[in-house]
Order: C-alpha cells, then sequence, then structure tokens
C-alpha cells in the first residue's frame, strides 16, 4: 500500500496554496492537488497526512467558495456529458448509518452542519460513503462516490494544529549562529528580544510607537526612536524623541525634538564618550531655499528640511545638551543662480552637495538621511542619503564652528564630505553605468573583531535598478589612506564594485523598496531584515539562507500562526542581533535570559522549544514541549514520542509518527525519567507543559525523535479529539 501511495504522490500536480480567515481569527490554508492519473479517497487521505494537513473540511459557505476558486480548473475534474466528478475532500459516512444522507462527518474532526450536496446527492450509488467536489457540471456541490473511485485530485487543508508555518521562527538549519534579535514592529511600542527559536527573553514597552532604529545596549539597556506623529515633518522615518530603558523596562532617560522647525527621525548612534549623534531635519523657509539657490520648480510653500546631525550629550532624565552639531546646509553648491554666495561649478567641488539635485522632485525631505555610523578610530560619521542614492562621510573631529565652514578638524576640511559613494552622477563624476546605490538604507562600518571589520555594508534596496528592481546587501573596501582620508584616482571615488553581495538568485524574488538593513555577525554570516515583509533572515558568506523569522504582527494586531500581513502591514526598521558574551548582555543574569514563549499566537500546535520548526540538540540536552488545545480546556492529553518517522492510523486520522519500541514507553509511562509529564490535564486555557530529557549518550547521534501530542475525548469513535501536528527532535 505504501509504495502505491508514494507513486501516487510523485505524479501529482501541486496547486496554488490559497488562505482563508475564519471568524474566529485563524486562518485555514488549502491547497489543491491535480492527480492525472486518479486517486482513491483513501490513498489521498494518507498523502493529505503525510503532507502534514488532511482532507478539507468545509465549515460555511464562504469558506466553500474559497476552496471551489482554487479547484474551478479542468486538470482537477473528471467530465462528461451527464456529471462532472471535482477533487477529494474530507466528508466520510460511517457504515450502518441511515442512507442517503445520515450520518456524514468530516475525518478530521469538526462539529459543522453546513452542507452543499448537489442535487439528488447523496444518492449511496454503489454503496458511495466519501465525499467529493461534483455535480452536473463543474462547482462548488458535493457529491458523494465509493473510497475506491477515482478522482483526478484531492484537497488539502491546513489548520490549528497542522497549520502552515507562516510568522515567527520559520527556519533554523546548521550553520546558524544563535543569538538573541530584536524584533520592533512599525505600528507599536513594543520591542522584543528573542532567542534563536523565536521565543521572547524580554519586552519592553514605550508610549511611542516605534520611530524607526531600536539598539540593544551595555549591560541590556534598551536604546529607541520614538515617533511623536510630528504634523510638520510628518514624511517616512519621522521620530522625534530618543528612549532608553534599563532590562526591567524602566525609562532611563528621554530626549525630545519634534517641533514646527525640527524634527528627529531614523536613526540614532551611540559615541564611545556616552553621548549621543542624532539625525534631524531642520525647516528652511521657501525664500530662505530660493536665497540659497535653490530652483523654484524645486521648492513649494512648505520650504525645504535639509539635514543636520547633532551630538547630544545626556542631561538627568529628560534632556540633554547639544555639545556639536553639523548642518548639510553649510555645505551646498549650486550652478543656477551666479548671483548666490554658494555658486560653483559643481564637478569642481565633490566635497559640497548640488543643492538642486536630484534633478526632479520638490518634496521638502529633500536628503532623507536614514542612517547614522559612527568610526572611533577615523573619527568620522557615515551617513546614508537615500534619494541622492549615496553614502556619505564627513568629520566628526572638527569643533561646531569648524563643521560650518570648509577648514579645519582632523582632516583640514571642517565640514565639507570626505568620501561619496554610490552614485557620482550627484557631483557630475561619472554616468548612469556608475551607479551603484538604488535608495539605499543603513550603511554602518563593519565593527572591529568581526570579519571585514572597517569595511562598509550597505542594505541597497534597488528601486529603478536595472534591468530590474531588486535588493542587495553590498559589502565595499573604502580606499581610506593611513591618514585616515579618501583620495580619488579619477572623477569619481572607489571601489567600482562591492568586495561581497548578497542577493537572491533570482535577483526580483528578493526586493525592499524601503527600510531593511543588515549586519554583519561573528561567524561572518549576515543578518539581513527585509523590512517590507518584517522579515529577518540570516544569510552564510556564500547566500545560504540558515535561519529565519517574520514579524507576527499586522500593524497593531498579533496574528494567529498562519496568518499573514499584507505587503507592508508587518513592517520593520531592521533585526540586529546579539550574543550573549557581548557587552549587550554582560552583567544579565542566566536566569534572566530563560526565554518565554513566542510572540505570535498558537490555538492548537504542539511546539518544541517554543516553535514547530525542528530542533537541533546534542545528547543530554533538555527539551521542553508546550501543547496548546484552546478548545479542550480541562481534558485529559497524552504525548507520544516515536525514532520512527511514518504515519499511524487513527479512525481515519494519523499520527504522523512510527510504531516502534521508543513509542510504547513513551505511552506506557515506563521510561518517565526521559519522557516526562506526558500524561496529565490540559489548564483553564487548554495548555500544558512536557519534557523530554535525553539520555547523555552519543549513540542517540543521528537519531530523529517524532513527537505528537492528542486530546482524550470519550464521546468520539476513536475516543481522541484533536491529534497534533509532530515534531522533530533531531541529536547531533
Amino acid at each position: 500500500m505504501l509504495n502505491t501511495v508514494l507513486f501516487v504522490v510523485s505524479t501529482t500536480l501541486a496547486g496554488q496554496r490559497s488562505s482563508f480567515e475564519h471568524s474566529d481569527g485563524t486562518t485555514h490554508w488549502f491547497e489543491p492537488i491535480a492527480t492525472p492519473l486518479g486517486i482513491t479517497w483513501t490513498n489521498a487521505n494518507r498523502a493529505a497526512a503525510k503532507a502534514g494537513g488532511y482532507l478539507a473540511t468545509i465549515a460555511s459557505k464562504d469558506e466553500n467558495d474559497a476552496v471551489f476558486k482554487a479547484i474551478d480548473d479542468a486538470k482537477f475534474w473528471s467530465t462528461t456529458s451527464t456529471r462532472a466528478d471535482g477533487p477529494w475532500i474530507g466528508g466520510l459516512q460511517f457504515s450502518g448509518s441511515t442512507e442517503p444522507a445520515g450520518g456524514w462527518v468530516w475525518g478530521e474532526i469538526e462539529l459543522t452542519t453546513y452542507r452543499n450536496w448537489s442535487a439528488g446527492k447523496p444518492d449511496n450509488q454503489s454503496g458511495a460513503d466519501r465525499m467529493h467536489y461534483g455535480g452536473k457540471t463543474i462547482g462548488s456541490t458535493w457529491a458523494d462516490s465509493v473510497s475506491s473511485a477515482k478522482m483526478r485530485g484531492y484537497v488539502i487543508e491546513y489548520s490549528n494544529a497542522t497549520v502552515i508555518n507562516t510568522i515567527g521562527l520559520k527556519m533554523r538549519a546548521p550553520g546558524s549562529l544563535d543569538g538573541y534579535t530584536m524584533i520592533s514592529p512599525s505600528r507599536r511600542g513594543d520591542s522584543f528580544l528573542i532567542d534563536s527559536r523565536g521565543r521572547i527573553v524580554n519586552h519592553w514597552v514605550s508610549t511611542y510607537n516605534l520611530g524607526m532604529a531600536t539598539y540593544l545596549e551595555k549591560g541590556g539597556r534598551l536604546l529607541r526612536c520614538g515617533k511623536t506623529n510630528n504634523s510638520t515633518f510628518n514624511a517616512g522615518g519621522s521620530g522625534g524623541v530618543v528612549e532608553s530603558f534599563n532590562w526591567k523596562g524602566e525609562l532611563l532617560w528621554r530626549f525630545t525634538m519634534s517641533d514646527a522647525t525640527q524634527c528627529l527621525h531614523h536613526d540614532v548612534e551611540r559615541l564611545p564618550n556616552g553621548n549621543l549623534l542624532m539625525i534631524a531635519w531642520e525647516i528652511k523657509t521657501q525664500a530662505e531655499a530660493l536665497a540659497w539657490g535653490r530652483k523654484p520648480t524645486k521648492v513649494g510653500t512648505r520650504g525645504m528640511w535639509p539635514e543636520k546631525i547633532i551630538e547630544v550629550k545626556p542631561n538627568g532624565k529628560t534632556g540633554g545638551t547639544i555639545v556639536w552639531e553639523w548642518h548639510v546646509w553649510d555645505h551646498a553648491i549650486q550652478d543656477y543662480d551666479s548671483k548666490k554666495a554658494n555658486f560653483g561649478k559643481v564637478e569642481d567641488h565633490p566635497e559640497l552637495v548640488d543643492a538642486n539635485f536630484p534633478v526632479d522632485g520638490s518634496h521638502p525631505d529633500w536628503l532623507h538621511a536614514n542612517s547614522i555610523s559612527y568610526n572611533e578610530k577615523l573619527d568620522q560619521i557615515l551617513i546614508s542619503i537615500r534619494p541622492f542614492d549615496e553614502i556619505w562621510i564627513i568629520d566628526h573631529s572638527t569643533t561646531t564652528a569648524e563643521a560650518k565652514g570648509h577648514t579645519g578638524g582632523r582632516y583640514g576640511k571642517g565640514g565639507d564630505l570626505l568620501y561619496r559613494w554610490g552614485n557620482p552622477i550627484a557631483y557630475r563624476g561619472g554616468t548612469f553605468s556608475d551607479q551603484r546605490l538604488f535608495k539605499q538604507h543603513n550603511a554602518q562600518w563593519i565593527r572591529s573583531g568581526l570579519p571585514g571589520a572597517d569595511n562598509i555594508l550597505i542594505f541597497n534596496n534597488g528601486t529603478d535598478r536595472p534591468p530590474e528592481n531588486h535588493s542587495s546587501v553590498d559589502e565595499i573596501v573604502p580606499p581610506v589612506d593611513s591618514k585616515g582620508g579618501y583620495p580619488r584616482l579619477g572623477k569619481a571615488w572607489g571601489p567600482a564594485n562591492p568586495k561581497w553581495t548578497y542577493k537572491a538568485s533570482t535577483p526580483k524574488n528578493f526586493y525592499a523598496p524601503f527600510v531593511s538593513g543588515a549586519q554583519r555577525l561573528q561567524n561572518g554570516n549576515t543578518m539581513v531584515c527585509h523590512g517590507v515583509l518584517g522579515d529577518a533572515f540570516e544569510v552564510t558568506s556564500s547566500g545560504k539562507t540558515v535561519w529565519e523569522y517574520r514579524s507576527p504582527y499586522k500593524r497593531v494586531e498579533l496574528l494567529h500562526q498562519g496568518s499573514q500581513a499584507p505587503f507592508t502591514w508587518n513592517l520593520m526598521f531592521r533585526s540586529p542581533r546579539y550574543f550573549a558574551n557581548g557587552v549587550e548582555l554582560k552583567g544579565i543574569k542566566k536566569e534572566d535570559l530563560e526565554p518565554g514563549q513566542p510572540i505570535e499566537a498558537h490555538d492548537s500546535a504542539l511546539l518544541v522549544d517554543g516553535s514547530t520548526v525542528d530542533r537541533r540538540v546534542k545528547p543530554g540536552a533538555q527539551v521542553d514541549l508546550t501543547l496548546r488545545a484552546g478548545e479542550h480546556r480541562g481534558k485529559t492529553y497524552l504525548v507520544g514520542t516515536s525514532a520512527t518517522p511514518g504515519l499511524l492510523p487513527i479512525d481515519f486520522r494519523f499520527a504522523r509518527m512510527g510504531s516502534d519500541p521508543i513509542l510504547s514507553a513513551s505511552l506506557s509511562m515506563s521510561a518517565t525519567s526521559v519522557f516526562q509529564r506526558y500524561l496529565g490535564s490540559l489548564d483553564a486555557n487548554g495548555h500544558a507543559t512536557a519534557t523530554v530529557r535525553l539520555p547523555r549518550d552519543s549513540r542517540l547521534i543521528g537519531t530523529k525523535f517524532y513527537t505528537t501530542f492528542a486530546v482524550v475525548d470519550r464521546s468520539t469513535r476513536s475516543g481522541l479529539a484533536l491529534i497534533s501536528n509532530t515534531v522533530v527532535i533531531a541529536v547531533e
């Protein structure tokens, strides 16, 4: 029988998965499978279980319409002039039932009375006792046939305990560097530190929604940009406030710059002396912009918001002193109006900023700086200028007075640009073929001690990039000399190309048009944040993805596992990772790093150390199991573990494991030192916990353990209600 099933599955064609949101907030997924050679109900039922789901159950007209939409294709149907037979679904009739309409139930137990029989169906013809789509023509009605009949398809459903893993931890593969990742949803005041299994280690709450950047600092402090909803500066990335919290979530310090004349935005950088660098917009009126040399077509009644960088020394709990500042307004050049003081040849002064670049657009957010980074060794500041498709470096060693001019400081250039890269068109040093950055974010020097230290890492968003929009993470080696200068060998600064790049094998499949970031890790891997999708993932130097997590929020709403947020609805700015041996977590007690539960909601599921993703462990490890069965509060549960894959039939359902002595030992409670709390009662929330304590025995290496739990219910034919998903514990 198994060989027959494997043959049938190997000749199937999967259709497009579709989702349906139930009124209880859970999402059910449906996957139609076409079987050109035909398949019986029995084999379809087993194949659905093998795939991790079950034959579809239909609870409402809306759900039925959603499923039919997925199978409204001739490849799923057999038709004649008088009838149409469509894919199998999970309805069945127990023997001995009143014919033809009595005793019809769903194989996957679901309490629903909804039916949508075709006219004259069911008719029990030839003992028909299984359900499929069918009628006189292709449509959404149902028909009955014998289980041995062969249909050209079946529909798999994934929901509750078998739901598709769409949010939270999605992957953790060998080669990933375990650590703690910061997850900050864009529409909330929450910031979460999660472990490598997606479980909450700490949770901070601000009264402000996210103002973009969030960092963990020395001693477990949270540094966070907040959003004040400034009505003047209402562009993307608007912030207005920077806050610092201790590990316990207590506010340590707050600095606000948000009014009608100036507003913090996007990013912040802690300096070694404890001060902070911040990016801010400042207002310039239309009249000021015109007097400065801005073209009339490029400035509207809202004026301009040029950038300034301030260094703030914290004072008290809610204040700070600005001890240094730099204004881009002081470092412009234009060749539009010879009567203005900053008139000159743009191409002769790449250290200055063209007041009329880019060539199109009059939005007041002229430069939209979206990141700031500091190099202590060079005492330099790196910022990302999105509309210019450039990164800039300036001197921080200047006084504020020197920063206004063109001389002074360690490098003798005052506040002029020391280096710029990404788009030499901006200073007329090249053509479009020389452009390398396209609406980039998160430019940063790679930290000392990390692979690629002192190189610059950039998330290159890739908007308007040839031959089609696609993102990449680019590492460049800046042409810095022994004195910290950046010599040009031609009209444009080098390098000609990045040293290392990550992009998708099909480039257009990885495209984040805004936000997003990257971070180099200790082992040479790179953390990447696809901020538009709320995705954080880790790639090796060869581009292989070894860890992936998706934010479980839809704007302010916490999602159930299996749900998905619409495009851009679960934005994250970045997702930095931290390590137990790093300064950020030094001094934090071990017990304070013990993980709790995952962020996302799970209604019915078995989790292994917080996730349904396979758990890799070593001999002697303790593995925690979390049982969730919200509809079965107070009922008895039973856990089983097997060392063999397979499908164990239970009435018309399956436990996704094989039968072996390990399973017998776990069910008989004869190995309670290993399998702990494998029998008990669910609490008032329908939750329980169990534990696997593996012996410290090297012979276990290479073994995989398959674990499932079931809820006891004497009212069912099998005596079991829920049969959960199966989680895998792999011993390495």
